[in-house]
């Protein structure tokens, strides 16, 4: 291991600038001053006076041109993006390299002048090639200094000098977090700034790679916190680095690459941001996926209420779905609720703002029937085999003020939970506007396939749960839509065939018997229809305040008929 760091300390030495531009240095005013002292020309005190002279001067003179023009050139170019971008130049070594041979040459030559005269005439031709010698090292350094200044004249080169070296994690990270929390300007700010100003121009090339700098620059830095600290300050020290990134910087990232009509540079940054949170998660650092979920729901939130509008809404939803899939599969609950909320919480908004049908029509309809149900799955095929041989109240779960609900089961009814609000936010989007938000007729589909998950993970009990809510909302849209049920009794029937009939029986009887789910439940009791408070329940009387034709009780009593008799149906047809 010993050899191993030897190894690599000379191999650092060896790649230094400085090391190398003194080694050259050295090497020059040997060759060159022994030269001179060999051949060992005749010359005049003068001659020499003058020449020193004059090449101090010329060296003075270019050193000041070229870094006055070199200087005010980066800066037009800094200045376009983020002034703080200027430290570059100044911590660039070529430019400290450079400065300190002109430097020298000129200050060696002055000091000659200053000595002279030198009655040797050996040692006054080996100072004259020193001269010579610094000053072609001095000339060769400018040129690699000239050409490198070309180089970072371009916006592309100054954001991976950013990335690669300002921002590497040895570079820019305290010791500690709380050194880290003292800083007043966040160090990857610039980055951003320059991203924001780069799509401001119309520069998306230099936009997008900053974005992919910013990618790096974080999961870098979650490997090195990883390497560096202990599991837990590890993960505070992430969540302190990038909790300002992901929430404040990604929304107007997102939103004004949208503006700009960039649709796939909207796309690559939402891959991106997803891609830091995924990192985080698979190091612990949940707090990491939980802020990028809260940046990407904020940039949902932005997005206009046009179909266009889903240009920027598609792919964040999308991001907000695998992070929420991920949470659901191996993160703990809170984890899970955190990522879950923005986007369960934005699809809700979406409606509750009523914009046209177009715009909704695929963006809440894969949600509600389709989406939705593969993060329920996921929850199902990581907790079933904990508590299907459970005895579990999934109906109502607190006992006088004890909440029984065991910890492995708290996911799946808090899914339950939120799908039946979002349910209640569909109807009323229905009432609203005289119209589903999604194709008519699918509103049912998703209930379903939520019964069956839990079915399929051997959750019976939990499945009735779904079976009971599937059988309010019918009620609902039974009032709604004048009798069109035939979906819903082909589907609750072939559960009944396909599964344990007790599952759909049982719901029948709760309901039956006054049984409500506890704490949120499709309401089939009267309220006032043009109510939107949240507070009140869930989905309330919406057609009128008049007495319904047919009560909840006698309508279950003659849906559970015909339910049984789609089940012979579908038996026979068997």
């Amino acid at each position: 291991m010993s050899n191993l760091n030897w190894r690599e300390r000379i191999s650092a030495w060896a790649h230094s600038l400085i090391v190398r531009y003194t080694l050259l240095t050295l090497a020059t005013v040997a060759v060159v001053a022994t030269l001179t002292t060999l051949l060992n020309p005749a010359v005049q005190t003068e001659n020499i006076r003058a020449l020193l002279t004059t090449l101090a001067t010329a060296e003075a003179s270019v050193l000041a041109i070229v870094f006055s023009v070199t200087v005010v050139a980066l800066q037009l170019v800094v200045t376009r993006y983020s002034a703080r971008l200027t430290s570059l130049f100044i911590k660039e070594p070529l430019f400290r390299t450079t400065f300190a041979l002109f430097v020298g040459a000129i200050a060696f030559n002055l000091l000659v002048v200053y000595l002279l005269p030198i009655q040797n005439s050996r040692l006054l031709n080996a100072v004259v090639g020193i001269a010579f010698a610094l000053a072609a090292v001095s000339t060769f350094a400018l040129y690699q200094f000239i050409q490198l200044m070309i180089q970072r004249s371009s916006p592309d080169d100054l954001i991976s000098v950013l990335v690669e070296r300002e921002l590497a994690p040895d570079e820019y990270l305290p010791a500690t977090e709380t050194e880290f929390t003292e800083i007043e300007v966040h160090p990857i700010r610039p980055l951003y700034r320059t991203i924001a100003r780069a799509i401001e121009l119309g520069e998306y090339q230099t936009a997008e790679q900053g974005i992919d700098g910013l990618r790096t620059v974080l999961t870098r830095t979650f490997e090195h916190l990883e390497n560096e600290h202990s599991e837990e300050d590890a993960a505070q020290y992430a969540s302190a680095v990038s909790t300002e990134v992901l929430t404040e910087y990604v929304p107007p990232i997102l939103e004004q690459a949208y503006t700009h009509e960039q649709y796939d540079l909207v796309s690559d940054a939402v891959d991106d941001f997803e891609a830091v949170a995924l990192d985080g998660l698979d190091r612990g650092f949940t707090d990491v996926a939980e802020d990028a979920a809260e940046g990407l729901g904020d940039a949902f939130d932005a997005a206009p209420l046009t179909w266009e509008g889903n240009r920027l809404r598609t792919p964040v939803k999308e991001s907000l779905l695998e992070l929420t899939k991920t949470t659901a599969s191996d993160a703990g609950y809170s984890t899970f609720r955190a990522v879950f909320h923005p986007l369960n919480f934005q699809m809700k908004l979406l409606l509750r703002r009523r914009p046209d049908s177009n715009v909704t029509h695929h963006v809440v309809g894969d949600y509600y029937s389709r989406e939705i149900v593969d993060i329920f799955e996921a929850l199902a095929d990581r907790y079933g085999p904990a508590v299907q041989d459970q005895d579990i109240n999934w109906i109502s779960p607190t006992e006088g003020r004890k909440w029984t609900l065991p910890d492995e089961a708290e996911p799946l009814r808090h899914v339950w939970r939120e799908y039946a609000s979002f349910t209640e936010t569909v109807l009323r989007y229905r009432v609203s506007e005289e119209e589903y938000p999604f194709v008519e007729g699918s509103i049912d589909d998703g209930w379903n396939r939520i019964t069956q998950c839990a079915a399929d993970a051997g959750i019976d009990d939990l499945a009735t749960l779904c079976c009971m809510t599937t059988l309010q909302l019918a009620y609902r849209v039974d009032q709604l839509e004048d009798g069109r049920l035939g979906m819903w009794t082909n589907n609750l029937g072939r559960l009944r065939l396909d599964y344990d009939p007790a599952i759909v029986d049982r719901a029948f009887e709760l309901l039956k018997a006054g049984e409500q789910p506890e704490g949120q439940n499709i309401s089939v009791r009267a309220a006032d229809p043009a109510s939107t408070d949240a507070e009140e329940g869930f989905i309330e009387r919406f057609l009128s305040t008049e007495e319904e034709d047919t009560t909840f009780e006698e309508w279950l009593v003659e849906f559970e008929e015909d339910v049984h008799e789609r089940t012979e149906y579908l038996r026979e047809r068997e």
